[in-house]
């Protein structure tokens, strides 16, 4: 992955989430007050840091979950103009949370909010990014909860599903430092329809000035995998009130605007692959977060942010016959992760999924066949092989494939 540097990788799990990556560096207790969001200025293309707390060696042929969450696009950059990145610290050893509202379930929070029982997908990874302004580096112990949420503003989030607490040795940044991790959820849990993950820092056991690390903030971009936009906000709070019901009901104390970098992968009740080994390089999607850090030179026709996201970005239809007399089509947009997977909530009503490229207008679809998964953690998994030149998607070039490009002659995507 061009642009990451990999600093460790160490084998965690849910609950026992520690583990060092640098010598500690002991630095002056923070003097440094901050009420609001901070923002750096910068030129060129900034360097990324990668920890992968999944360790250095994955079981043979394994493949990773697809996305169920993304919410990781910030700012762009070139080498022509400044740029601003913004972040919220830890000072003071306050938590910072943020909502996750996933695909699934009851379809508004109404008045009694979401169900926060009853499991919509089964997460297996975290991966969230720190921005990092400290010249001297150090240890930051972060505590990780997860807790359920049924969706409805100022209420309390509820007793955490599952916690773990990691340790990362941040080296000295000059200037500024992005901190991109990845955390196992080890075994995979299920999580309702609405969630906080939430971040705590050890004020005791981290000698990183607090005030100068907190989490990057995101661009107000698609969270779950239809691509509905996202919430907008985050908060803060300081312990103990953290994510109790006080007076009035609030979960926070604060409400700042933005949304973190925050990408999760796991499944819904169907996991999809769409295999396109048979396209060329330039034509298979990517990993989202590979190319939301893109440094390749501007111009490069085979790279660059807005070739990824049209390798990425997929049209889907579903057909529902609840009615088998009149059958009806939706349809939204998702995106495909770098091995083409994509995981969506599928009913029993469901009778197909077709998933068509942005770019050319190739497609596959997915029959119901002997019906869905009703198991997040043990999905349906289906592959479908998508073909250049089967514009219409059944599986073989032929005549019905020549008059559709035919009558399309001229236009464009």
């Amino acid at each position: 992955m061009k642009g990451l540097t990999l600093l460790s990788a160490v084998a965690l799990t849910t609950m026992a989430l520690t583990s060092a990556a640098f010598a500690q560096k002991a630095v002056s207790a923070p003097t440094l007050t901050e009420e609001g969001v901070r923002t750096v200025t910068f030129t060129g293309r900034p360097t990324i840091h990668r920890i992968d707390l999944r360790g250095d060696f994955q079981p043979a042929g394994s493949t990773p979950d697809p996305y169920v969450y993304l919410q990781t696009m910030f700012a762009r950059w070139n080498d022509a103009g400044a740029y601003g990145l913004s972040f919220f610290s830890f000072t003071g050893g306050r938590t910072l949370g943020d909502d996750v509202v996933l695909l699934g379930g009851a379809p508004d929070p109404g008045q009694f909010g979401y169900d926060t029982t009853t499991p919509v997908a089964c997460i297996s990874e975290i991966t969230f990014a720190l921005l990092s302004t400290d010249a001297f580096g150090g240890t930051l112990e972060l505590r990780l909860d997860i807790h359920p949420w049924n969706g409805l503003f100022g209420t309390a989030a509820g007793t955490p599903i599952a916690g773990a607490t990691l340790t990362l040795n941040i080296p000295p940044v000059q200037g500024f430092g992005i901190f991109l991790v990845t955390v196992p959820v080890s075994p995979s849990l299920p999580v309702p329809k609405a969630f906080w993950v939430a971040a705590t820092p050890n004020t005791l056991n981290s000698t990183i000035n607090l005030a100068n690390i907190g989490p990057l903030i995101a661009n107000s971009t698609p969270g779950n995998v239809s691509m509905l936009s996202g919430r907008g906000y985050f908060r803060l709070a300081t312990p103990p009130t953290a994510f109790t019901a006080v007076t009035g009901g609030s979960v926070f104390s604060g409400l700042p605007q933005g949304s973190f970098y925050l990408a999760i992968r796991g499944t819904h009740n169907f996991a999809g692959t769409v295999d396109m080994g048979a396209l060329s390089n330039r034509a298979k999607p990517s990993d989202p977060l590979a190319f939301e850090f893109d440094d390749d030179p501007a111009g490069d026709p085979d790279e660059g942010i807005e070739e990824a996201l049209r390798r990425n970005i997929v049209d889907v239809e579903v057909v529902n016959d609840s009615d088998p007399q009149n059958p009806f089509t939706s349809r939204f947009t998702t995106y495909l992760d770098e091995n083409g997977r994509f995981t969506l909530p599928v009913s029993n009503e469901i009778a197909s999924i077709t998933v068509r490229r942005w770019d050319n207008g190739l497609k596959v679809t997915f029959d119901r066949a002997g019906g869905w998964s009703i198991d997040p953690c043990s999905p349906t998994v289906a592959s479908q092989t998508m073909i250049f030149g089967d514009v219409n998607g059944d599986g073989i070039i032929d005549d019905a494939d020549l008059l559709t490009v035919l009558f399309g002659f001229g236009s464009s995507e």
